[in-house]
């Protein structure tokens, strides 16, 4: 009888062990997110609250993967080293380049974006090619990869800005004749500001993507990743036929 019970007890704290272990795997996480002020992608309203259309992306896919994610909107430059210097934090989001690669753990695409050079619509200006655009000042924003890039290729009339929203004003007064930004946010942020702007060249088109520190528990990327997934597979088939920015 004894043995049996021993047996039978053996076996109960086994299924406790694995149950605790299941639990403890799954169970409520944290990490710490950092963002920019990249309209309409992530920004900050009046009243503090972090908005934007990746921002809600990536709050669904974290509470589908039982993960609390607690919001920091910072300077671009600020934000990324926070992420790059802690194991639970993250940056939403990076484009993920070849050089940036093997520099974090990624979840996404979360966007497909890029960076471009935009001139106001009723502006002369062709280009062929970025070379073309040395001739012209040009605003971009410190620190971004398309800034980078750009300063790489020997851009000699680069004006640097802090927020990507300076260079809409700076173009509608003629302070630069080029602004380089992002697919995405350049035609939004044009349109806030009350200007109209058109592409004069399209540089890259990249993934956008969560990127977290190369440190963090890849169960929690893992679970995030899963989410994301799961969230797209959801979602209706794109209209081919859907103009693109």
């Amino acid at each position: 009888m004894r043995a049996a019970l021993s047996v039978i007890l053996t076996g109960l704290l086994a299924c406790a062990g694995l149950n605790l272990a299941f639990s403890q795997e799954h169970s409520q996480s944290k990490i710490v997110v950092y963002t920019e002020d990249y309209k309409p992608l992530y920004f900050q309203d009046e009243s503090g609250q972090i908005l934007g259309t990746a921002t809600d992306l990536l709050r669904q896919i974290a509470d589908a993967a039982g993960i609390d994610v607690d919001l920091h909107l910072r300077p671009f430059k600020r934000g990324l080293n926070a992420v790059r210097n802690n194991a639970d934090h993250c940056f939403l989001a990076l484009w993920r380049t070849a050089s940036r690669e093997p520099n974090f753990t990624w979840v996404g695409p979360l966007e497909i974006d890029g960076f471009a050079l935009f001139a106001l619509k009723d502006s002369e200006i062709t280009l062929s090619s970025v070379e073309d655009s040395f001739q012209y000042y040009t605003g971009a924003v410190a620190g971004w990869t398309s800034t980078l890039e750009l300063e790489k290729a020997g851009h000699p009339h680069l004006v640097l800005v802090d927020q990507d929203g300076l260079n809409a004003n700076m173009l509608a007064k003629g302070h630069i004749r080029l602004w380089l930004g992002g697919l995405i946010s350049t035609p939004y942020l044009a349109e806030q500001a009350g200007i109209e702007v058109k592409t004069v060249l399209t540089v890259q088109e990249v993934d956008l993507s969560l990127a977290c520190n190369p440190e963090m528990d890849k169960a929690l990327t893992d679970r995030l990743q899963e989410a994301l997934v799961a969230h797209k597979n959801r979602l209706p088939p794109e209209n081919p036929n859907r103009m693109t920015q």
